[in-house]
């Protein structure tokens, strides 16, 4: 069996705090200095839990999901692990190596690289992961047992998305594969052409119950029949401009949101887009470029910028209701609510909490010294953050 694949295009990783390629002439880009906040809630540590190594690749950013009262935690190294939501104590724990034969491991899996690219996905008594071999892992939330492995087009590097009987995984190749989500069997697929040259990311696929929504590098978003895996729409977001390919980079690989029948999605060197599916039409766009895409909340869609600007635009129409600079150049991630407040964490390690009503800060901690890169995991007072040191740590907002 054929378990390594290698994407048909040249990927670019975004560097922080650097010039394309290092070229010592150009004028290095200085993170914003964190300076004192009137600290109006507090991050009361609930527990902590070491998952595994964390990722050697920027691009893998392996997220945590919650079903049933427990908490799935993946890391870059192959651990996969069960822990109680309360207590952070340990269900059981796998490792992905496990589930492949000797021989699989030493044809799929390079020495000294990431085993698991994307995750964590929950649904239908599953969680789904991608690996570097190209591939869709499913276990057990029970016990971690293997339910299937279903080949890919290339490497997975954002979260398989499952809903009912369908599973949804997205690879850097510009494709998307709809599985079943019992036995692994391919439904279909939905490919694209990508760009000559991209970044290094996809988005995260949305699953409703009659289509799945996916956005490419080429700047475009699709509506999937989900059961036929055909393009109901087909919509522009960004157009490229420029003659180099750097210049014309427009990827869609952060965050979008669905809400009430809207969606909402942002590209790179391009712009953020509010569709209504309902009527069929656009609402409203402006320009913007984002690498790690939108959070939604109070009435508000919020976008981090890639010079990481937090900018909070209303749902309805697309006005500014608020912007917050003093984060710049942190390397933030993508923007989560957790009740009043939005939650972003950065290169130091750093969570920040913002109040979604008019931009101020309202707590900070440091979780994390080696940095953090995965999005915030929020339940209604609580935080998971999951730390570039591949530990896992709970709070609750007080």
């Amino acid at each position: 069996m054929m378990l390594r694949f290698l994407a048909p295009v040249m990927v670019l990783s975004l560097l922080v705090g650097c010039g394309w390629f290092g070229d010592k002439e150009e004028e290095v880009v200085k993170p914003a200095t964190l300076t004192k906040i009137n600290s109006e809630l507090s991050l009361k540590s609930l527990w902590s839990a070491r998952i595994g190594a964390g990722a050697e690749d920027k691009a893998i950013k392996l997220e945590p999901a919650i079903a049933g009262g427990r908490l799935f935690a993946a890391s870059a190294d192959g651990t996969i692990v069960a822990l109680q939501v309360n207590t952070g104590n340990k269900i059981w724990s796998q490792n992905v190596r496990d589930i492949y034969t000797s021989a699989e491991v030493n044809h799929a899996f390079a020495k000294d690289i990431d085993i698991i690219t994307g995750g964590v996905g929950v649904g239908n008594d599953v969680l789904l992961v991608g690996t570097a071999a190209g591939e869709v892992v499913a276990l057990y939330q029970s016990d971690g047992s293997l339910a299937w492995r279903a080949t890919v087009t290339s490497e997975v590097l954002a979260p398989p998305q499952i809903l009912n009987q369908l599973a949804v995984a997205q690879s850097i190749d510009g494709s998307v594969t709809g599985l079943d989500a019992f036995t692994g069997e391919r439904l279909w697929r939905f490919s694209t052409t990508p760009p000559a040259l991209t970044l290094r990311g996809t988005s995260t696929p949305i699953v409703r119950d009659d289509l799945v929504i996916a956005g490419f590098a080429n700047g475009r978003v699709a509506l999937i029949d989900s059961d036929r895996g055909i393009a109901a729409i087909d919509e522009r977001v960004a157009a490229a401009k420029g003659r180099s390919d750097l210049e014309r980079l427009i990827d869609i690989d952060g965050k979008m949101v669905f809400q009430n029948g809207r969606l909402f999605v942002a590209s790179y060197q391009g712009r953020i887009l509010a569709i209504d599916l309902n009527a069929g039409r656009a609402l409203w766009s402006e320009d913007a470029s984002t690498t790690v895409g939108l959070g939604a909340g109070f009435g508000n869609v919020y976008l981090v910028s890639v010079d990481d600007q937090i900018t909070a635009y209303d749902m309805d129409n697309g006005r500014i209701q608020w912007s917050l600079e003093a984060l710049a150049n942190r390397d933030l991630t993508t923007p989560v609510t957790a009740g009043s407040y939005l939650a972003v964490a950065d290169f130091e390690g750093y969570v920040h909490l913002i109040a979604q009503s008019d931009g101020r800060f309202v707590g900070r901690r440091r979780v994390d010294s080696k940095g953090i890169y995965t999005p915030v995991l929020a339940q209604d007072n609580r935080l998971f953050v999951m730390g570039n040191s591949g530990r896992l740590s709970a709070f609750e907002l007080q």
